[in-house]
């Protein structure tokens, strides 16, 4: 640590980025994409790029996707036209985010805890869940980096040296826009913490001091005028979004993820637990004095002892409640809260944490666990492996196909970016049409009646009634094979 301190600043900047991107790349190129949730972001950027459309995301030429804003999918696009068709550039935006977001906690220790600001970086970059997430193509990693450039802007306005300069307040708000134009409502979470702060510190009418014209400018600019433009062309979206992707993922349970009264705590009491390590240990202490987050008199001692506590407190438990109370859940919905898990993790380290050799040497063999855990993935078995199942259906089906129709079988659009065909879901009957996914459009009937050569993969259950409407269809239906628990045919006239 002596030699790092007496190396110039630049050069110690230069080496901590330079390590924070090795830990982001390693391995990245190396692992298949794994469906669902790869591939479909994949198959929509390379939509974008085949139609030359940014402005409405699709599935397939035929069938919009607005279940997401855009910029993930621009993100990707962007990597992929400068990089090429490879694993490499589907993951680059997530490396450069998660490298990004590193930073960024960095940046915010130094305004809350500056003797803790090298800590939280560190416990961030090593924590199991953004480094995990950083492999995987997702929005949540993106957003976890917007929103700590939002808490970013926040916190070098409200403990920087002159609150009445409020040019922080427009990089909170750009920020924040960013976040709306990945992940939509969400991304506006830390604003529960900042209000909380700002409101126990100054009273309600503080509240004001938030909202600067240019930064609303900015937001409205940069993370509304998507939504606006789809509207115009599509007025019947404001329904869907307000009312299937905002009040049904937080009041319901149509989208079917771990909606159950106790799915709150079987998914997000095993991310925290699994996804802080090494570190989880230090979170799990404090718990056994978790009531007092339930006092209104420790709220109080915090905002006048240790403001910084009192904010992470609320940044971390705030949208932490929100997220409970939703009923939609996934594993990564919470991974934008663990940067102020990480700047909380350093503060309770405050008067226990030296860096000797002994526990540079402990983070540095962790880290070396996380590059080893990318290359297993990339090298063990997996059923969500797109690019094995792309090898075995293109064994079977040759190239004599335009597009890859997917009957009964769900999720499979990793094999667009490996085969290089558009991938379609279509039902067995209308019937099906009516309680099927937005993703279904078209019934097989009417997808064999289209002119187009097919390459079709069935679940192999229902294949006798795949058969039945093909030859019904005026087809013949040829079986080249099975994969997976689904049946590969070719269909000629």
């Amino acid at each position: 640590m002596r030699r790092l301190a007496a190396l110039p600043v630049g050069a110690r900047w230069a080496l901590a980025i330079a390590a924070v991107l090795a830990l982001a790349l390693a391995f990245q190129g190396s692992r298949p994409l794994w469906e669902p949730d790869e591939g479909r972001y994949v198959a929509v950027a390379l939509e974008m790029i085949q139609l030359d459309d940014y402005l409405i995301p699709r599935l397939h030429h035929q069938y919009p996707h607005f279940a997401k804003p855009p910029l993930t999918y621009w993100l990707i696009v962007g990597s992929l036209r400068t990089l090429g068709v490879n694993e490499w550039a589907v993951r680059l935006p997530n490396v450069l985010a998660f490298t990004a977001t590193v930073l960024l906690v960095y940046a915010i220790g130094r305004r809350l805890s500056p003797e803790d600001a090298t800590l939280a970086a560190t416990v961030y970059a090593s924590f199991l869940l953004p480094t995990v997430a950083a492999n995987v193509a997702n929005s949540d990693t993106l957003l976890a980096a917007w929103e700590a450039l939002a808490v970013w802007g926040f916190a070098s306005w409200w403990w920087g040296p002159n609150r009445a300069r409020r040019g922080w307040l427009v990089v909170m708000w750009l920020g924040f826009a960013l976040a709306f134009l990945t992940k939509g409502p969400p991304g506006l979470l830390p604003l529960l913490g900042i209000g909380a702060l700002v409101a126990a510190t100054t009273g309600v009418r503080g509240l004001g001091a938030l909202f600067p014209a240019v930064g609303i400018v900015l937001f409205v600019v940069v993370g509304f005028s998507w939504y606006a433009a789809v509207v115009v062309h599509r007025p019947e979206l404001v329904g869907y979004f307000l009312g299937d992707e905002f009040v049904g993922r937080i009041f319901t349970d149509q989208h079917g993820r771990n909606p159950e009264w106790y799915g709150a705590v079987a998914v997000y009491l095993p991310t925290f637990l699994l996804g802080a390590l090494p570190w989880t240990a230090v979170l799990v202490a404090p718990l056994l004095h978790a009531d007092r987050v339930f006092r209104p008199s420790s709220w109080r001692r915090w905002l006048r002892d240790d403001p910084a506590l009192f904010f992470t407190l609320a940044w971390l438990l705030l949208g932490l409640a929100v997220f409970l109370l939703s009923r939609s859940r996934l594993h990564l919905y919470v991974l934008p809260l663990f940067p102020a898990l990480a700047v909380l993790t350093a503060m309770a380290l405050r008067w226990r944490w030296q860096w000797t050799r002994q526990r540079l040497v402990l983070v540095a063999l962790w880290l070396v666990f996380l590059i080893g855990l990318r290359a297993a993935a990339a090298h063990v078995p997996n059923e969500r492996d797109a690019r094995a199942l792309a090898r075995e259906v293109a064994g079977l089906a040759g190239e004599a196909y335009d597009e890859i129709v997917l009957v009964g079988v769900r999720n499979l659009y990793g094999l667009s970016f490996y085969l290089g065909r558009e991938v379609e879901h279509v039902v067995f009957s209308a019937e099906d049409l009516e309680r099927g996914s937005p993703q279904y459009r078209q019934t097989l009937e009417q997808e064999l009646a289209e002119g187009e050569r097919q390459v079709f993969v069935v679940d192999t259950r229902r294949a006798e009634r795949f058969e039945e409407i093909v030859r019904g269809a005026g087809r013949d239906a040829r079986l080249q094979g099975t994969v997976r628990g689904a049946s590969v045919y070719l269909c000629p006239r």
